[in-house]
């Protein structure tokens, strides 16, 4: 009698029909917070530029609308509906296209990231990265253990393929973009037990073109040195970075309250977009950018237990590669503004403004929730 009082069920993380609780309320309670950064951030250059403080959130606002349905949508439909040549190979070639149309488009700030229409803009690289993922984890689910190890005939048709679509991404000037993609590709062939002589091969052909990407253009070559001293450069190339530690030291430990700061009154650039960390570390101080770097911690947690967990290979490596995308790109545009990489225009998931990040983040969200509604704990 007394072990049947003791005996207590499991506590059940998967709710039929949504997947991974913890990571759905990790996800909206991120997209809520940022929905929240961006208005505070934004709303005086939204007045100033747009004659409404508004401008920035509604916008922010519409795109989270969207990215919900499209989480809903994939999840519902489920990730297994990938799982064939159709889907796969429609989705490269959409990517394909859309990067190669981006290219002719007249040019935003020297780059073609943008295609915009009727007063709305995609960016088609945040679709390249997950095509990229549900491209790999398609694949080398094909292979058996022996085929994985092959070179022709699996690491050259996957790095071909991750190649031409790092190339386009890298044509569209989104260098960063292109390390993201090429971390998730290491990360797949990894955990698929390609030899890891392989894709270090892969590499070291790939430096000189890397090497030249960073050099051939002079604002990159710029922010490079900058970064070695950025203090030295506060006034031109470094005014950025220094502006975004200015603000976190000004932050301290509790930070000056929200709204209340001060550096993203026309001081630090990009404040609501890729520099929106800097903007938590002064509001919010070190507790609040401890708890977004805690919230992603615990995002790639929940994400490769999901991984671990799913019912066939496709699937672990779907939910492993998008969960490698979103951590690794919110490391490293935490690492940027804390000076810890070089400059670089990546956004901060869930939090920094932007519709196409936003939406697509959410759409990997919805894949790895559908992995993880299938998952046998």
């Amino acid at each position: 009698m007394k072990s049947q009082l003791l005996k207590t069920e499991p506590i059940k993380t998967e709710l039929p029909g949504i997947g991974d609780r913890w990571m759905l309320s990790i996800v909206a309670g991120l997209v809520l917070f940022g929905v929240v950064m961006v208005y505070s951030a934004s709303a005086v250059l939204a007045q100033t530029n747009f004659h409404s403080q508004f401008y920035f959130l509604w916008r922010q606002g519409f795109a989270m609308v969207i990215g919900m349905v499209l989480l809903a949508g994939v999840l519902r439909l489920g990730y297994a509906r990938l799982n064939n040549p159709y889907a796969v190979y429609g989705l490269l070639g959409v990517c394909g296209l859309l990067l190669t149309v981006v290219l002719f488009l007249p040019a935003t700030r020297n780059t073609h990231r943008f295609i915009r229409l009727a007063g709305l803009s995609f960016q088609p690289s945040e679709l390249a990265k997950i095509g990229l993922v549900v491209f790999l984890a398609y694949l080398l689910s094909r292979r058996n253990n022996e085929e994985r190890r092959s070179f022709w005939l699996t690491f050259v048709p996957c790095s071909a393929v991750a190649a031409l679509l790092m190339v386009l991404v890298m044509r569209g000037q989104d260098l960063g973009t292109v390390f993201i993609m090429a971390v998730v590709t290491a990360t797949l062939y990894f955990a698929a037990g390609v030899p890891l002589r392989y894709p270090l091969a892969g590499a070291l052909a790939a430096s000189p073109i890397v090497i030249y990407e960073l050099f051939k253009v002079s604002y990159r070559l710029k922010r490079l040195i900058a970064f070695l001293d950025p203090w030295k450069y506060a006034r031109t190339e470094g005014f950025q970075v220094v502006q975004g530690l200015i603000a976190i030291g000004a932050g301290g430990v509790k930070g000056v309250g929200l709204a209340q700061g001060k550096q993203k009154l026309f001081y630090l650039p990009e404040a609501h977009t890729d520099f929106i960390f800097a903007v938590i570390g002064e509001e919010l101080g070190l507790i609040g950018a401890a708890t977004v770097i805690l919230l992603f911690v615990m995002l790639g947690w929940r994400g490769f237990l999901a991984a671990r967990k799913a019912p066939d290979q496709f699937g672990s490596l779907l939910a492993l590669g998008l969960t490698v995308m979103l951590v690794a790109q919110a490391l490293f545009n935490i690492s940027v503004v804390l000076s810890i990489l070089p400059n670089k225009g990546i956004p901060l998931p869930f939090i920094s403004y932007g519709g196409s990040s936003l939406m697509l983040s959410l759409l990997a969200v919805g894949l790895i929730l559908s992995v993880s509604q299938e998952t046998k704990a």
